[in-house]
């Protein structure tokens, strides 16, 4: 695919000089055993496992979520 002129001088989706498209972005792999949610909740002082747990899972998910956003846009290699 050919690149695209966007305004303010962005191109995509090839955004390297050579017009190769970008390499993939791994997914990555969730093992902290949390559940993953769309809200990051506080950590207090007396913080549980499983709090941090959730919040790792959350962040995972939600990269994962942008990856596959990157891929569908032909932005990164699938």
């Amino acid at each position: 695919m050919p690149a695209t002129n966007f305004p303010n001088g962005i191109r995509g989706p090839i955004l390297n000089a050579s017009e190769a498209q970008e390499a993939a972005i791994v997914d990555l792999t969730d093992n902290s055993g949390g559940t993953a949610a769309d809200t990051i909740a506080a950590i207090g002082a007396t913080y549980s496992q499983t709090e941090v747990q959730n919040a790792i899972a959350s962040l995972a998910a939600k990269v994962n979520e942008l990856n596959a956003a990157l891929q569908a846009a032909q932005i990164t290699a699938s």
